[in-house]
């Protein structure tokens, strides 16, 4: 089977002759000596994620590979009539590895690192994912679910990653920022099976990023030129599982040209299990999702490249609803209610580079674009005969919710990087700006019994700018520093601006250890779909329009070591503490599972986490990763519709988060066997100890929860016929079905999945 179905698309993308590559790349580069005198003529070659490049040492004995992508590679240096030498080592984006290699000994140079995109040379805070760990993963059709495995990060209700004591994680896509609303809070932000790889930063965030809440930054590279070795090839994916789960997905990659690579991506699935439900077997809780992406990388000569990104995303979820009271959720409504929510996703940009020929500098333009929508088509009649049982036996009338929300952004991200001797200097600015449409109505029973409806109908538009500059000075091969200043400033329903410094310092105090240490002041401003009306309308108080929500201000610190146990092998150590001004939670909107956004008056989280990894030659892979954590938070100082705007004194008591987990802990083994290592068998054991049963309003914790998952299966590259791929996943084996959230006036009651079972087929073409 061939198709050539790209070809009309990006026909005009064919203007040159060199290889494209990703844009989220690294820079590597050295110097060769043998005898004491420069090298010329050594062979460089540089391995590792998927790809080969080759270079030669100059007369002065240098090379470089000027755009690398994040990962972990191995270089090899040869020369005739003397012995090669390779090194491991991990690049990460916007990074800056130097090596210095002596072929009269036995071994390469110590690299030093100057990463200026990312956690720099602080391995305790970064967390690289790539194609084939996705792939072995029980979990792998869910992002979240990846994420999770990184310490640090919780999975909380409706599969919700929580990183480092508070929501909200910034995401960015071949580059370029993807803004996530609360409101849609159910569907993901891509498609695994979109994604090569990813890293994920749980903090030492440096200047570069902000504006936006950061309980972690994902940067995702959806595709990698490398990913095509041949002129075109695809597969073809069906599936079925458990809760009348099935499933379609399409990858399609093919080559234009010699200088532009495409690929496409389209899945399609559906559950009778959609999300988290309020009983133990759940009730009206179907779903379907569909999403397609398509990716484009051109070389435009020799020292520039365009790569364009388009992605369409839809989903639907029946909200699972409780038909009869229980201790554990009062919360009922008739058998039949039929509440939906639809929520729909567009997303493109442009990323244009240009890179200095002496692989020094580059220059990054992208404009961006993306909509959103979420629409919740409530069941009004059947939820206003629902009630909820109060402890003395008497019941309270529910009320009902529809909403249709839209918000647009434009944006453009301008960057520059360049290498000055022990410098690497970066400056950039971003700039959005969000349109947000609301039409919502709130129907409730008044004190006579009366139908109600209350409407929160919605215009307004905002913008946030951030500009920053950032160095990082390595002076000796034993010191780096990071030393940034980013300004940013929101506007809209929540205004304002921050001047935050940054500084991380690294230290190499033995042959495989480094020690790290952090502070950082972080701002992040509530999107403008996020901000609602302050009224307890339900209580009868005024319910003109006060919107009074704030942006969040954060202080940041970490310390932690690195050790390296061998070439393949790094164990990480690292505390955190992180206090928060005007903290930006979620409740859920009347009695729905929606989320909406309000300020605790403070914060503060703390923790240590550690984590040891170590992949080998074959494949095989293993991970023991785990968190200590508290997070508190107390106070109203911006509100939601449950509160009304009040003034809190400073001295206000702090009590745990509803989701402060404090112990969670994963391991991970995945063994590769067969022919190319292609067939593969994985375990995943996690442990949480529980979400407090109270949120913010006294003692008490929900039970502690012991899950397993595994997968077996074999892996089908793109374009290799040999045979057909398959994967069977069974999640939560011991079927567990434990409660993470118990309706307590923040939150409505949800249980976790029990065990599901999946199996999926690929066809290669």
């Amino acid at each position: 089977m061939r198709s050539y179905f790209v070809t009309a698309v990006v026909a005009a993308f064919a203007l040159s002759t060199s290889p494209a590559f990703a844009d989220t790349t690294g820079l590597v580069r050295g110097t060769t000596v043998a005898s004491g005198r420069a090298a010329a003529g050594v062979a460089i070659t540089l391995r590792g994620e998927g790809a080969t490049l080759r270079a030669a040492s100059d007369a002065s004995g240098a090379f470089a590979f000027p755009r690398v992508p994040f990962g972990r590679y191995t270089l090899t240096a040869h020369r005739d009539g003397l012995t090669d030498y390779t090194q491991t080592f991990d690049v990460a984006s916007d990074g800056v590895v130097s090596l210095s290699i002596d072929l009269g000994l036995k071994e390469i140079g110590r690299a030093q690192t100057a990463y200026v995109k990312g956690a720099g040379s602080t391995p305790v805070s970064v967390n690289a994912i790539g194609r084939a760990q996705i792939a072995a993963l029980p979990d792998n059709q869910s992002l979240n679910r990846v994420i999770e495995t990184v310490p640090g990060i919780v999975r909380y209700s409706y599969n919700e990653p929580v990183a480092h004591g508070f929501h909200g994680l910034t995401y960015e896509i071949d580059g370029v920022p993807l803004p996530q609303g609360t409101s849609a809070n159910f569907s993901e932000v891509i498609d695994p099976r979109s994604i090569d790889s990813l890293e994920v930063f749980t903090g030492a965030f440096p200047a570069e990023f902000g504006g936006s809440r950061q309980g972690a930054v994902v940067n995702i590279i959806s595709h990698r030129a490398t990913d095509l070795a041949s002129r075109e090839a695809g597969s073809l994916t069906f599936g079925a599982g458990s809760f009348g789960s099935a499933q379609t997905s399409l990858a399609e990659s093919a080559r234009i040209g010699t200088n532009t690579r495409v690929f496409l991506n389209a899945n399609a699935e559906r559950t009778n299990r959609g999300i988290d439900s309020p009983t133990f077997d759940a009730v009206h809780d179907a779903s379907n999702q569909s999403n397609q992406f398509l990716r484009t990388i051109t070389n435009l000569g020799a020292n520039d490249s365009l790569a364009l990104d388009y992605s369409n995303n839809f989903a639907s979820f029946q909200i699972p609803i409780n038909t009869k009271p229980s201790p554990n959720d009062p919360v009922v409504v008739p058998r039949g209610t039929d509440d939906v929510q639809r929520e729909f996703d567009r997303a493109v940009s442009l990323v244009y580079t240009n890179n200095a020929k002496n692989g020094g500098a580059f220059t990054q333009i992208s404009p961006w674009y993306r909509s959103d929508r979420i629409d919740y088509a409530g069941d009004l009649a059947s939820n206003l005969q629902g009630t909820i049982a109060n402890p003395d036996g008497t019941v309270t009338p529910l009320s009902g919710l529809a909403q249709d929300r839209n918000s647009q952004f434009f944006g453009v991200r301008a960057n520059h990087f360049h290498v000055f001797g022990a410098n690497a200097v970066k400056v950039g600015v971003d700039l959005s700006r969000e349109v947000f449409r609301g039409r919502e109505r709130i129907a409730f029973l008044d004190t006579t019994g009366k139908r109600t409806d209350f409407n929160d109908d919605a215009d307004q538009a905002g913008s946030q700018f951030g500009a920053y500059v950032q160095d990082k000075w390595t002076p000796t091969r034993y010191l780096s520093i990071l030393g940034g200043l980013r300004f940013d400033r929101s506007t809209g329903y929540a205004s304002g601006s921050q001047l935050s410094p940054r500084i991380e310092i690294n230290g190499q105090v033995g042959p495989t250890d480094i020690l790290h240490a952090y502070y950082g002041r972080l701002y992040a401003a509530p999107f403008i779909e996020d901000t609602r009306r302050a009224a307890v309308i339900l209580g009868g108080a005024n319910a003109s329009p006060v919107y009074n929500l704030q942006p969040e201000r954060d202080s940041y610190y970490e310390f932690g070591i690195a050790h390296t146990i061998d070439a393949r092998t790094r164990a990480t150590v690292n505390f955190w503490k992180r206090d928060v001004r005007d903290v930006l939670d979620t409740t859920q909107l009347a009695n729905t599972p929606i989320q909406a956004v309000f300020n605790n008056t403070i914060g503060t989280a703390k923790g240590a986490e550690a984590r040891v990894e170590s992949s080998w030659r074959n494949g095989d892979s293993f991970l023991v990763s785990a968190s200590i954590s508290s997070s508190k938070a107390g106070g109203i100082s911006g509100s939601t519709f449950l509160f009304p705007p009040s003034t809190v004194p400073d001295d206000v008591t702090l009590n745990p988060e509803d989701h402060d987990q404090t112990f969670t802990a994963l391991i991970a083994y995945t063994k590769r066997f067969g022919g190319n290592h292609s067939f593969f068998a994985s375990l995943e054991p996690q442990y949480g100890t529980g979400y407090p049963a109270q949120f913010q309003n006294g003692p008490g914790r929900l039970p502690p929860h012991l899950t397993l998952d595994a997968s077996f299966g074999r892996d089908v590259k793109h374009g290799d016929r040999s045979g057909l791929g398959f994967t069977a996943t069974f999640s939560n084996v011991t079927n567990v079905k434990y409660l993470n959230k118990i309706n307590n006036g923040f939150n409505t009651t949800q249980y976790g999945e029990g065990f599901r079972a999946d199996l999926r087929v690929t066809a290669p073409f």
